[in-house]
């Protein structure tokens, strides 16, 4: 008809517009913002399914590889660190402001010692000896903890969604010792090459060891408990044989040590042996090391076992005290900590501080041949001695008490009375794999990276999800 004008539709006006940017940038050759479209794609999706960008992400992070960004003075870990960040905004901006989370939750022993934690990182990064290293750390732990411990804790109100988390880092993970043992099996499975092999999705075998010790139970678990006939059994014994001799060609003798030592705790949970009884077996055992500690040192120290390509003869060298290197080194970077700690003990030097501030309190009858005089080899190796030389004695208790508070939820949970198979298999694929890194971190520390940060604090979420749940079933029968 005259005199009347054919409407656009907004879809055309938003396409129009977004392409007259995408060419100012291009012309301004800021090619970062040449994935604006797909920002946006991704920002609609989490808005309207963030179950399933959850488990994307999640799927992802095995895979993600680390970029150097000069520019904001990090590493960030792609495209999963990029994904936790907007699932820490949509927390913030969508979740908390609605306040759609049931007050049990903030108000559960796990989250108060978790918003402990947190707290204590903030109140050091403001003492900080290096403020912006600091509050660095502390960014990348709040955005670690939203994703997958506040956001997982709601998501997982069903077990199957939890299922579905483990699948979603385990098969990928698979994906990964695959590749690392083909590329392992090049070089004639030798020692040196297992190092790093894995890279360039894990750091080095220590780290790659540690997660795989995280999945382990759980693939195990599913061979145990789940009942599956014929192809899918096989499936499930493929997947554990494949997790197995990837954990066994890491070399990573702390990761073997964690498995070793949770089998034991899962021993005392499963046969229910008295907690008494544990803890006061181990307060004499505690006891007799302290007061034989000379005679155990010197026995110690006549182990001249080094690390080997031999497996039996590399477990036997982590008690080599003595002449192994990677021993050595890691008992002085624990002699730097605690004298970092008595310099600076209620409030440490900051997180993140400590690879730029650990060399001066190297002694030189200390140092190894790997030692460097400028402290350039990393961190303490160990989130116990990290915690208590970058936040003092109240961070190291904060981890602590992380460790205490998971490990007793989670016992709780595999010894309710009106816990399901599944639930069964979920609490104790969490509770033993939270078991394994906390006996790791002892020894190495990697709650840096988001390859052991996602499982860690998903892991602490399947139990307080579980707990949670089973309570109120409890309570209220009809809702389980």
């Amino acid at each position: 008809m005259e005199g009347t004008r054919a409407k656009i539709p907004v879809w055309l006006w938003f396409a129009i517009g977004l392409a007259i940017i995408q060419g100012a940038l291009v012309a301004a050759e800021w090619f970062w913002y040449m994935a604006l479209p797909v920002l946006l794609v991704v920002l609609v999706w989490l808005f309207t399914s963030l179950d399933k960008f959850f488990l994307f992400t999640v799927l992802v992070t095995p895979l993600s590889l680390e970029v150097k960004e000069a520019d904001l003075g990090m590493a960030i870990s792609l495209p999963a660190e990029g994904l936790i960040i907007l699932m820490t905004l949509l927390f913030f901006g969508k979740w908390w402001l609605e306040r759609g989370i049931p007050t049990s939750f903030w108000k559960h022993p796990a989250t108060l010692v978790v918003l402990f934690h947190l707290g204590w990182m903030f109140v050091t990064s403001l003492t900080s000896s290096m403020p912006m290293a600091s509050f660095k750390v502390l960014a990348t732990r709040i955005w670690f903890i939203t994703a997958f411990y506040f956001v997982s804790v709601q998501l997982f109100r069903q077990p199957k969604t939890m299922l579905r988390f483990f699948w979603a880092y385990l098969l990928p993970l698979c994906g990964v010792v695959i590749y690392t043992v083909v590329r392992h099996a090049q070089f004639g499975f030798a020692k040196q090459p297992a190092h790093w092999v894995m890279s360039p999705f894990y750091n080095d075998h220590t780290h790659y060891g540690a997660v795989l010790a995280m999945f382990l139970p759980f693939s195990f678990a599913i061979l145990w408990r789940k009942r599956a006939d014929g192809l899918l059994w096989i499936g499930f014994a493929l997947i554990f044989t494949i997790m197995m001799l990837g954990f066994v060609l890491s070399i990573s003798r702390a990761a073997w040590l964690s498995i070793m030592l949770s089998l034991g705790f899962f021993a005392i949970v499963r046969l229910r042996i008295p907690w008494k009884f544990v803890i006061g077996t181990s307060l004499v055992g505690l006891i007799a090391l302290v007061s034989l500690q000379t005679e155990l040192i010197m026995a110690l120290e006549k182990n001249k076992q080094e690390s080997s390509g031999d497996l039996v003869k590399h477990f036997q060298s982590a008690s080599n005290i003595s002449s192994d290197a990677s021993n050595v080194e890691r008992i002085l970077r624990w002699k730097c900590a605690l004298r970092m700690f008595e310099e600076k003990p209620i409030f440490g030097f900051g997180p993140g501080t400590y690879a730029q501030s650990y060399a001066p309190y190297q002694r030189s009858y200390e140092m190894t041949v790997i030692s460097t005089n400028f402290g350039s080899l990393g961190t303490a190796h160990s989130e116990y001695f990290l915690a208590l030389s970058e936040q003092g004695v109240l961070g190291m208790l904060s981890f602590i008490s992380l460790a205490v508070v998971f490990l007793v939820v989670g016992v709780r949970v595999v010894q309710h009375p009106g816990i399901s198979n599944l639930e069964l298999i979920l609490g104790y694929s969490a509770l033993l794999g939270l078991c394994t890194y906390f006996i790791h971190s002892v020894l190495n520390n990697f709650l840096d990276s988001d390859e052991a940060s996602v499982p860690f604090w998903a892991l602490g979420a399947v139990l307080v999800a579980l707990d949670m749940r089973l309570r109120e079933a409890q309570e209220s029968p009809n809702t389980k």
